[in-house]
């Protein structure tokens, strides 16, 4: 099984250490040199082993930029359409 990154304080919103539900996108190291960046399927649920991989890093501080542009996108996109109505990484 794969270790969970913990979500980073300033780039994700974390409330007493628990990643808040409404970052859809998530950084998951896979290993010592490899991150995927995943899209959460469910909005209520945490990371799963089926969460879509949308784009993969060799290191940390990439993808975690990542993750927080695109849920800075999402929570526009949630704003606008409502929430978890668009992605704001197309789908493939």
């Amino acid at each position: 099984m794969k270790k969970q990154e913990s979500p980073r304080p300033h780039l994700q919103g974390n409330v007493g250490g628990n990643m808040m539900r409404e970052d859809r996108y998530y950084v998951q190291r896979l290993t010592e040199q490899v991150f995927l960046v995943r899209e959460r399927l469910s909005p209520s649920g945490g990371p799963d082993p089926n969460d879509r991989h949308v784009r993969s890093f060799d290191n940390h501080r990439d993808a975690y930029l990542y993750a927080s542009s695109v849920n800075e996108i999402q929570r526009k996109l949630d704003e606008q359409y409502g929430h978890w109505a668009q992605h704001a990484i197309g789908e493939r």
